[in-house]
């Protein structure tokens, strides 16, 4: 019972692993002995419990997890999935440190009654508690998404990789051609993918050509210059397609006193520019714009507007002089985008008076060079 006075802590409790209860005991400390302590399933890191969307590459040998708190998706080989599997136990309510200490004690304590068993492990840079094996009996919610989602694809496949990205309310959140994932490892230890990084720790080292041989000439010729890599496929920006799948990453702020010009705006509607006009003099940022632009039509977005006068959804009203760089409709709510240098520190600035003019819109901030 808590005194007056006295503030609530929560506190999460892990069973350790044998080996650690083991070294515990030998120090001769006793553990307290109970049927739900500290159930993985029940921890707020539990994958099934994160996760916002799944997606699915053709060519990329796994699935992408997009997880609440982790700024880049989770690639899950096909290897760690098993979508046939409807029941199997846990090997011990223990969270292992990492995949491969949680298979050797699965291989060393093998279930005499033939029944499949998986073993809790940290994934995800030790941002998430997952199974040995992703499948409807250790993580339902997830297991029914990538089936959903492997459906969707059955239609689709391509050489180059293609990715269908779901809601777990089964929505389309997007879909497209990420050429900048596909270089990854073959049998990975779970953990966040970031771009040309496979799932062990290390990004893969490239492939180096091998040379072939050549008839002798009488003179060596000049090497010829090397060829100038193609810049990869642009993307959709993580953030927005975050955001619109639930989890926004950039944090609201409380609506404040709006500008004199903002009040006294025409409330009237200005027409629709081509959203092909710059929001800046960054190459860089004007060129993500469009593909975030592609990536908001694919969805159904609509009121697309670039660079004009802030208005509310459906076409309400003008609310201000200002111009977020990107605005839209979708699922019923106004969304603002502003696209930021590294340096610039205004777009906080943006959040503030796109709010006091609508409360109602969200905002999404996004960096870009």
């Amino acid at each position: 019972m808590a005194r007056a006075g006295h503030q609530a802590v929560e506190v999460e409790l892990e069973v350790p692993t044998p080996q650690q209860a083991e070294e515990l005991s030998q120090l001769g400390v006793e553990l307290p002995r109970a049927s739900r302590l500290g159930d993985p399933r029940a921890h707020p890191d539990f994958v099934d419990l994160r996760v916002t969307a799944v997606g699915f590459g053709i060519t990329a040998g796994g699935y992408l997890l997009y997880c609440e708190g982790l700024p880049l998706p989770v690639l899950v080989p096909e290897t760690h999935v098993d979508l046939k599997l409807t029941s199997a136990e846990p090997l011990n309510a223990a969270i292992y440190p990492d995949r491969d200490t949680a298979l050797a004690d699965l291989t060393a304590n093998a279930s005499r009654s033939g029944r499949a068993r998986y073993a809790w492990y940290r994934g995800a840079g030790e941002k998430l508690i997952v199974p040995t094996l992703f499948s409807p009996a250790t993580t339902p919610r997830i297991a029914r998404t990538m089936l959903e989602v492997r459906q969707h694809l059955s239609e689709s496949v391509q050489r180059e990789l293609k990715v269908l990205l779901l809601g777990l309310t089964g929505a389309k959140v997007l879909q497209g051609v990420f050429s900048h994932v596909v270089r990854v490892s073959a049998e990975p230890a779970l953990r966040p993918l970031s771009r040309q990084e496979g799932l062990g720790g290390e990004a893969p080292a490239p492939r180096q050509p091998v040379p072939r041989p050549t008839a002798p000439a009488p003179e060596p010729a000049p090497a010829p210059a090397a060829p100038v890599p193609a810049p990869a496929a642009p993307a959709p920006s993580p953030g927005l397609v975050q955001a619109l799948a639930g989890n926004n990453p950039t944090r609201p702020v409380a609506p404040g006193s709006r500008l004199p010009q903002d009040v006294a705006v025409n409330p009237r509607i200005p027409r629709q520019r081509a959203p092909t006009r710059p929001v800046g003099p960054s190459p860089t940022q004007n060129a993500q714009v469009q593909e975030d632009i592609k990536y908001l039509e694919s969805i159904g977005a609509t009121n697309i507007r670039v660079n004009q006068q802030q208005i509310t959804v459906r076409n309400g009203q003008r609310v201000g002089t200002n111009r977020p760089d990107l605005q839209f409709d979708y699922n019923g709510r106004r969304y603002h985008v502003e696209y930021d240098t590294p340096t610039s520190g205004r777009g906080l600035g943006h959040q503030s008076r796109t709010t006091a003019n609508d409360p109602d819109a969200e905002t999404i901030l996004l960096i870009v060079p």
